[in-house]
């Protein structure tokens, strides 16, 4: 266990992104000394996926890793925490946050079950992030999330989040954000699941992996229905103290 450390890349050159911002234990690049602890993560050498693969192969996952052992933290300013304050006082209830995109086609739970999900839950309130040029669902608030850290602001007010397996879940991790994952066939929960508040529905194993649009991944999601994500939904919010 390194106090400080440097996120490098396959090269070994230092990295940074805005997720680390404000992280004691993340050496800015411009601070970087060559005898500083490296930690290897980034574009070609993620530690959870085995190397090399295509866009055909599709991914390979390490069975030695295990996300929820190395759970992250966010650190957000107090000026992004007030912000989120903010936008929880103006939707004026506890709410679930939702993001039915995926740049993944693999991980999109379709988005008929999406609006039949909030149509059915009518006493929740639903807010859903959009950014880019994500379509809205129907009965739900919205709030414009540009960036990652737009989107972690959200999300730490949030009661509970809902959405395929992404980037974003893990997010909802280092938040401690309980959160309602619906996985598919594609990634694999026994590497990137398992955090603790972490509600998985659909898990399919084995994972697939598949890169590419995939049939099989498309059954697994179709096959997901709305009551059971309902349930799922229900039962996590019975498990948390909503103020």
């Amino acid at each position: 266990h390194h106090e400080r450390s440097v996120i490098v890349d396959r090269a070994g050159r230092p990295r940074w992104h805005a997720i680390w911002e404000g992280n004691p234990a993340i050496i800015r690049p411009e601070a970087w000394q060559s005898t500083d602890h490296n930690i290897v993560n980034g574009p070609n050498c993620r530690p959870y996926i085995t190397y090399p693969f295509t866009a055909e192969s599709g991914w390979t996952f390490d069975q030695r890793f295990r996300a929820r052992d190395h759970v992250a933290k966010i650190y957000l300013t107090p000026d992004e925490r007030a912000y989120g304050e903010r936008l929880r006082t103006a939707i004026g209830r506890p709410y679930v946050l939702i993001d039915p995109w995926s740049k993944h086609h693999n991980l999109r739970w379709p988005r008929d079950h999406w609006q039949t999900l909030v149509d059915t839950c009518r006493d929740l309130t639903w807010v859903q992030q959009i950014y880019g040029d994500v379509v809205p669902l129907q009965r739900v608030t919205t709030v414009s999330t540009p960036s990652f850290r737009h989107a972690c602001c959200l999300l730490a007010t949030a009661a509970i989040y809902v959405r395929g397996e992404s980037g974003m879940c893990h997010a909802a991790a280092a938040l401690g954000v309980t959160q309602v994952t619906i996985w598919g066939g594609c990634m694999d929960w026994t590497v990137l699941g398992g955090y603790p508040g972490q509600h998985a529905v659909g898990v399919s194993l084995p994972a697939c992996g598949r890169y590419q649009p995939c049939t099989h991944c498309d059954a697994a999601m179709r096959a997901i229905t709305p009551d059971w994500v309902a349930e799922k939904l229900r039962a996590a919010l019975s498990t948390i103290r909503v103020e």
